[in-house]
């Protein structure tokens, strides 16, 4: 072999080792390209994911915090129907005169329990204020149905 053919077979595999390295080179900067573009894609999604996890659960707390504030006008509702019942059974000589009412959850029951669909309560009606700091008056009864916000009421404990 000539001195120059062995020249131009050394720098032909010379060029075919540049190519095949530069071709390897591109291909594992081509796959760190890849794998940096999945796992930026990834933590955007586990990102997109926990932000709506965090949107939700803050609705969440917000629908329990308006069922809450619903429940409680439904008592303060509650308690003026039952002073109206009151003042006519009053009026009607069936007990003094009522000066306020308060509604409270018999039997464990609770107001702030978002899964009792139901509640019963005894309302006191205040007819006097004793000097010893407690009061007189009479007891009714009021039982709501949270789901539908209806209610009902009468005269007496509940039973």
């Amino acid at each position: 072999m000539t001195r120059r053919l062995r020249l131009i077979l050394a720098i032909t595999a010379a060029v075919i080792l540049l190519a095949a390295g530069g071709g390897a080179l591109v291909a594992v900067q081509s796959q760190r390209a890849t794998a940096a573009a999945e796992s930026e894609r990834r933590e955007r999604d586990a990102e997109r994911v926990a932000a709506n996890d965090k949107a939700a659960a803050e609705r969440e707390v917000a629908a329990e915090a308006s069922e809450r504030e619903s429940r409680a006008l439904t008592v303060t509702e509650i308690e003026g129907s039952v002073k109206t019942m009151a003042d006519g059974n009053a009026t009607d000589g069936l007990h003094e005169a009522v000066t306020s009412v308060a509604c409270s959850p018999v039997d464990g029951g609770s107001t702030d329990d978002l899964t009792d669909q139901t509640t019963a309560f005894d309302c006191f009606a205040v007819t006097t204020d004793n000097p010893d700091g407690t009061q007189s008056g009479y007891y009714y009864n009021a039982t709501v149905n949270w789901s539908t916000m209806a209610y009902t009421y009468g005269y007496g404990r509940s039973s």
